[in-house]
């Protein structure tokens, strides 16, 4: 009787020490899943902020060419890049708000589940685009720029 409560103690034991084992193998894998979530987040954040330079360098440069030519119209032409770069930043300012949201998900599913080391945002929900669109961090910069620019070609057409 005695060997067998022995060996019962064996195999319990072999058994935590396996779930301690597995345990730290998936907060490791975890840990990995989360920190390609991240790096995909701030490469991202890195995108909108590139974007945000172009687009006032190129708005600048037309607007510079503009004035020194006195074409009021040609200045109409620095709208183009306002949009385009607004509408991108707007979809990676989604995009990354989406992986937001599989971060929070992967972070907040217990240790115990191994990690699937999904990156698709596909079934993540999300922010719609034009509300997106609208945000402080895309208006605010975006919407200025645009009366800038329509600054710009009403005092070309309007001043000798």
């Amino acid at each position: 009787m005695h060997y067998r409560y022995v060996s019962y103690q064996r195999k319990m034991f072999s058994v935590e020490v396996y779930w301690v084992f597995m345990e730290k193998v998936f907060t490791d894998a975890k840990i990995k899943h989360l920190e390609m979530i991240q790096s995909v987040i701030a490469r991202l954040a890195n995108s909108n902020s590139a974007h945000k330079n172009y687009c006032i360098t190129l708005v600048t440069a037309v607007c510079g060419l503009a004035t020194t030519l006195h074409r009021p119209y040609m200045a109409l032409l620095a709208i183009v890049p306002v949009m385009i770069f607004a509408i991108l930043d707007a979809q990676y300012l989604r995009l990354e708000q989406r992986y937001r949201t599989l971060y929070e998900q992967v972070r907040s599913e217990p240790v115990t589940v191994a990690p699937d080391f999904r990156l698709s945002v596909a079934n993540v929900k999300g922010a719609t685009f034009l509300r997106t669109l609208l945000s402080w961090s895309i208006s605010v910069f975006y919407l200025p720029t645009f009366l800038g620019v329509i600054a710009v070609a009403a005092t070309l057409l309007f001043l000798p």
